[in-house]
């Protein structure tokens, strides 16, 4: 048990690596894809504060961190997993000293190393890390300055916090918040009259504001000598403040959010611990009752970090785009830290709490591969993959004319699609000359290139090509020029069937196949122009 007690850290890291290493092929799709290019196009021409300005947002400290791995050669996705699971063992490891702190007696090491495993085993996780974005950086960066300010390393915290301020404009926002309620609290701690309190205060923590103040003169640089936003923006709204849904509760796209951010993949466990004890302390409350106690369990840490919860939960919602969970990744552990107070507060003993840490990190573990949650499926509904299912996130509000896009990066389900596309180029075997049509509101970040020899979806590098890539309108915007034949891939999240009437105006149906691969099935439609001689061909099967 001493052995285990010592080296128990080594489970979670060693889950995380099981869970995302065999993935180290995948090559990013949808909004993933602009991230890959911008890397890999970044360590080519040049790492700079543009270069590394990666979908419009000021990421470059994160991004540029990528891009060094792209260097000695571009392309290879798997320096960037290997990077990103390396970033993803610091984040757990601050997770796991903010428990040192949050719940410290020896007799709950069992405990701590159970959440720490539920963390390194979320699905979203594993998602995020995998399909390149921003919000990974926001991620890792948040863990290590949170740690930095629970143990009050301001200068470390500085560290981090610029990271983390460079991940994303969310990234800011977020550190802002977690300084800044830090600031609060300690104030309320510490002793003597509050103006002495607050300059001693303010003389130590004070590295802990440089970010922030690097991050807004940066913003202002930037609006001053660029033309493009100083904060993403992508045209959606004239001024990013524009989007704001200050004290709208009754928006449609706030009710996607929640939803992910409480019900999707088992969140609600956690969510329905809360729940309780809230019910409960307000009971009691009315009631007149005194104070529960909260045995093992930093009050005052676990006071800090429900306000910090709630308040994330209301300003990460407040600019309202696209339901996509990787925007609230951060909010994954926050969430279960409170449930974990919330079932010691409810006087539960150790042997229950162990149980119910287990037990999620069972049901945790199996969602990465597999969309099973009952409550998840009621909620949204579910999308044939064609050999799998998965939760219809998008359902509710409906943001994309396709069915799902990231919405479906909440567990490694999406990858399906990278491996059953190169299946489908393995039997096809294109030229730079071969037409493959996507339909045009499904082709967001697939037009990858192949590998010359395998086929294989590849990052942009050296023995890659690129077959000719087109959707319906580009096709019909040939008129005489139009190629003699075509494939049309229709996947299973195609949101209509337009392009196929489209097509059919000028081709007819030659054959087809099907491609399935861990579960995603797509389809491979070939097509012959009417005036051209219909001639089946099974090369492509």
């Amino acid at each position: 048990m001493s052995v285990l007690r010592r080296w128990w850290g080594v489970i979670p890291a060693a889950l995380l690596v099981m869970l995302v290493w065999p993935e180290r092929a995948f090559v990013p799709i949808w909004d993933g894809n602009v991230y890959l290019q911008c890397v890999v196009d970044a360590a080519r021409s040049g790492i700079d504060v543009h270069s590394l300005r990666c979908g419009g947002h000021q990421s470059q400290l994160y991004m540029g961190l990528l891009a060094l791995t792209q260097l000695p050669r571009p392309g290879n996705v798997a320096a960037i997993v290997a990077m990103n699971l390396a970033l993803a063992m610091a984040a757990l490891a601050a997770f796991g000293a903010i428990l040192r702190r949050l719940i410290p007696g020896e007799h709950l090491w069992v405990e701590r190393a159970l959440i720490v495993t539920i963390l390194a085993i979320h699905p979203l996780l594993s998602a995020t890390l995998i399909q390149l974005n921003s919000d990974f950086g926001v991620y890792v960066f948040f863990a290590m300055s949170l740690a930095c300010l629970v143990y009050r390393r301001y200068w470390l915290a500085a560290a981090a916090g610029l990271m983390l301020c460079f991940s994303k404009e969310t990234g800011a926002l977020i550190y802002f918040v977690a300084l800044g309620l830090h600031l609060l609290f300690r104030a309320t701690d510490e002793k003597g009259h509050h103006i002495d309190r607050a300059k001693a205060i303010a003389r130590e923590a004070v590295p802990a504001l440089l970010p922030l103040v690097a991050f807004a003169a940066f913003l202002a640089w930037w609006s001053a000598t660029q033309q493009s936003y100083a904060v993403w923006n992508l045209g959606i709204h004239e001024r990013p403040v524009e989007g704001m849904h200050w004290f709208d509760f009754d928006d449609v796209i706030l009710r996607s959010y929640a939803a992910i951010i409480f019900v999707l993949g088992f969140a609600w466990i956690p969510t329905t611990v809360i729940l309780v004890d809230v019910a409960v302390g307000t009971a009691r409350a009315m009631g007149r009752a005194g104070d529960r106690g909260v045995p093992g369990v930093d009050v005052k840490l676990a006071g800090y970090l429900a306000a910090l919860t709630a308040t994330l939960v209301y300003l990460l919602t407040v600019y309202r785009t696209w339901s996509f969970p990787r925007y609230f990744v951060v909010l994954a552990p926050l969430l279960l830290l409170a449930g974990f107070v919330s079932l010691v507060r409810l006087g539960t003993g150790p042997r229950v709490r162990r149980f119910a840490l287990a037990a999620t990190g069972a049901v945790l573990l199996s969602a990465n591969h597999a969309s099973w949650d009952p409550v998840s499926r009621r909620l949204f509904g579910t999308l044939s993959l064609g050999e799998s299912s998965a939760y219809d996130v998008s359902s509710i509000a409906h943001d994309f004319r396709v069915t799902d896009a990231d919405h479906l990066c909440y567990n490694l389900q999406f990858t399906g699609f990278h491996w059953a596309l190169n299946a489908m180029y393995a039997a096809m075997k294109p030229t730079t000359r071969t037409t493959i049509v996507f339909p045009r509101f499904n082709r967001w970040g697939l037009w990858a290139p192949l590998d010359a020899r395998t086929f294989e979806r590849v990052a942009p590098g050296a023995g890659s090509m690129t077959p000719d890539y087109a959707d319906e309108a580009m096709i019909a915007a040939l008129r005489e020029r139009q190629p003699l034949e075509l494939w049309l891939v229709e996947q299973p999240n195609d949101g209509d069937t337009l392009a196929v009437q489209k097509l059919h105006h000028d081709y007819a149906d030659a054959d087809s196949a099907r491609y399935t691969a861990r579960g995603v099935t797509v389809t491979a439609r070939h097509l012959v122009r009417r005036d051209a001689p219909v001639l089946a061909s099974g090369e492509h099967r």
